[in-house]
């Protein structure tokens, strides 16, 4: 039993957790943080350009405003990024929402959104070095690095919000989990990005079973910070949820979720929301009977000529995919508002898109790239699958990327909002409401914060 259990261990280690092929770099170390720094600069200056800058730099989506917003500038600090909301911890939206209430209360959106898109680019930043070694390609590992970034099956709601930004974290938690980190800095790093998903969301639960073959395969002390981080991010989200009296939303379930996974993920991974939803107006069911049809195909001639490791990990990702997706919209009873009716398409629930989509993604570019390496070590050029499947992301990219929509996010603009609660103010009132978006939500604060002095000055004063 113990020689079939260490075999196991060395089956696993070699094909689904293998460690990165280090070389030597050729840029000095604060060449590197240059770079680095650069490049996650351009990232949230293109996540703030997708909603344009009125809307993303002056406007608070969602819950960012009347929940975290509200409760960052109303309580003291331990208590609200201990608060449930849904009734489970959200602790990096709330940190985000701490740290925007430092800036004046003008520039509060700015603030949600720029740390909102910086979190997003480190989880960017985090899936190009956990997938180095199935995805040694750097241009296929970039593309699925710019699909997490940019995702053009998050919509409108998705960008630039704080309440959000678990759903991008919680791909790049799949990847760390993957990964052999080289030294032990990286691994607390990535151990500490897990944890910090995990006390954001209960959907790291969907990688329990990667979480338990990684646990499986442990080789030293740096998996066991990342394998520990899981199971203490995963835990505590248990009692939370189990004693919370909130009032959650009753599931529903629809037959409509089997149609929904199929225009939303197998349509909208690889041509993205806009693109994919204007062929599902015009051209309907036949056409994503095909499409289908020609992704199962693909994955199967994948599946036949990639590695074991590629394989694996496929098997893993793309019923992870399925069943996250499925069972999402069941507890949040949103399959009927999702699913596209005939001649119609619209944006509602991106977020639920995200993760699956990008799943799906990846068993894809794992299994393509693991393939073109088992017919040719080392190819002189990309070859023509590679190329197409690059072109194909970069068209879903670009015909999705601008998702500006002043109607639902921006109106009214911040600046008139808070001009608007001052004159309440100098009227004699002790608190002001201030709307955000989309048209409905709104904030209400006491006179003594709704100034330009910066939020923490009054928060000083409680």
């Amino acid at each position: 039993m113990q020689a079939k259990l260490q075999a196991l261990r060395a089956h696993l280690d070699d094909s689904l957790f293998p460690a990165v092929r280090q070389r030597a770099s050729t840029l000095r170390r604060w060449e590197a943080l240059v770079l680095v720094g650069g490049l996650l600069a351009l990232v949230v200056v293109l996540q703030l350009a997708r909603l344009g800058w009125s809307a993303s730099l002056g406007s608070l989506w969602a819950e960012d405003g009347p929940i975290y917003m509200q409760e960052a500038l109303t309580q003291d600090f331990w208590h609200a990024i201990v608060s449930t909301y849904a009734t489970y911890l959200v602790l990096v939206p709330r940190l985000i929402a701490e740290a925007a209430s430092l800036a004046p209360l003008r520039e509060v959106p700015a603030a949600v959104s720029i740390l909102s898109a910086l979190v997003v680019g480190l989880s960017g930043l985090a899936v190009w070095i956990a997938s180095a070694a199935h995805i040694p390609n750097p241009y296929l590992r970039g593309a699925l690095v710019a699909l997490t970034v940019l995702s053009p099956v998050a919509g409108l709601e998705s960008i630039d919000s704080a309440a959000y930004v678990p759903w991008y974290m919680l791909f790049a938690s799949f990847w760390l989990l993957l990964w052999r980190p080289a030294t032990r800095r990286g691994a607390a790093l990535g151990g500490l990005f897990i944890l910090l998903t995990g006390l954001s969301t209960p959907g790291l639960w969907f990688f329990a079973p990667l979480a338990g073959l990684r646990a499986l395969a442990v080789r030293g002390g740096r998996d066991l910070i990342l394998v520990g981080s899981y199971a203490v991010g995963a835990a505590v989200q248990i009692p939370v949820l189990a004693f919370n009296d909130e009032t959650a939303v009753e599931p529903l379930w629809t037959s409509d979720i089997w149609t929904t996974f199929l225009q939303r993920i197998v349509d909208g991974a690889p041509l993205g929301l806009r693109l994919g939803g204007e062929a599902w107006s015009y051209l309907g069911w036949p056409f994503l009977v095909v499409l289908t049809i020609a992704a199962v195909a693909a994955l199967a001639v994948g599946f036949k000529r990639a590695a074991r490791g590629a394989r694996y990990l496929a098997a893993i990702a793309i019923p992870t995919s399925l069943a996250m997706f499925v069972v999402s919209l069941y507890q949040r009873a949103v399959g009927t508002q999702m699913v596209w009716p005939e001649g119609i398409w619209n944006a509602s629930g991106g977020r639920y898109s995200i993760v699956p989509a990008l799943l799906l993604v990846s068993a894809a570019l794992v299994l393509l790239e693991s393939a073109q390496r088992e017919r040719s070590a080392a190819p002189r050029r990309l070859p023509w699958p590679s190329l197409a499947a690059l072109a194909i992301l970069v068209v879903a990219i670009g015909t999705s990327f601008y998702a500006r929509d002043l109607a639902v996010r921006g109106t009214p603009p911040w600046d008139a909002a808070v001009d608007q609660a001052e004159a309440i103010c100098a009227s004699g009132e002790a608190e002001a409401a201030l709307p955000t978006s989309p048209p409905g939500f709104g904030m209400q604060l006491p006179c003594d914060q709704i100034s330009s002095a910066p939020a923490a000055t009054a928060t000083a004063r409680r």
